[in-house]
């Protein structure tokens, strides 16, 4: 019986070679890459629709595309609104559903305003909140008589599916792994070969 013993030089990803991070990114994003936000971003979807009365269907995102179907479950009347009509629609219907009251703290007591009111991640408390919304908000500031309730809500979609796409993206740069590495505390061979 033989014992043998071997001696390794480990790196961390910034002391890397160009060359040897671009591998050790490559094999990153092909065998260990995850987009972790997926169930977030599924919530705000979710509640989206179900507040707003629109089904959204067969959709998929990636780092590079998208794409979905959706309908209306509003009444045509209401998928026909534009304008102001539009925008006192929203505001009677759904002003619950974009604002929610400011708090106030003094010491460890707080309360909620009755008067001033906060448009930050109303829907589920995560950042895409704000941008499936931005539709509506840039809208309500100044309602015109060419977007219609079904327009408002494809742009919403549209704008949800845009930063999904967005954020997966910027999850697989080189940046962000050479972050996510750090923070893991990620060795490598001279090479770019992870160390396990």
């Amino acid at each position: 019986m033989r014992t043998e013993t071997r001696t390794y030089t480990l790196y961390r990803i910034t002391e890397l070679s160009e060359e040897a991070k671009e591998k050790a990114h490559t094999e990153w994003l092909c065998n260990r890459y995850f987009y972790g936000w997926t169930h977030e971003n599924r919530q705000t979807l979710d509640t989206f629709c179900e507040r707003f009365g629109i089904v959204c269907r067969n959709w998929r995102y990636d780092a590079c595309n998208y794409s979905y179907d959706y309908r209306s479950r509003q009444e045509d009347c209401i998928d026909g609104l534009n304008g102001w009509r539009l925008a006192a629609y929203l505001m009677n219907n759904h002003w619950n559903d974009l604002y929610t009251p400011k708090y106030f703290w003094k010491g460890r007591k707080g309360r909620k305003s009755r008067i001033f009111v906060d448009a930050c991640c109303p829907l589920t408390g995560y950042y895409i909140d704000n941008c499936i919304l931005d539709p509506i908000y840039q809208f309500l500031k100044s309602p015109t008589e060419n977007i219609t309730f079904d327009c408002l809500m494809n742009e919403c979609l549209d704008s949800f599916f845009r930063a999904c796409r967005d954020d997966m993206e910027s999850t697989r740069t080189l940046e962000y792994f050479t972050e996510e590495s750090n923070a893991n505390g990620w060795e490598y061979l001279s090479d770019g070969k992870l160390f396990n």
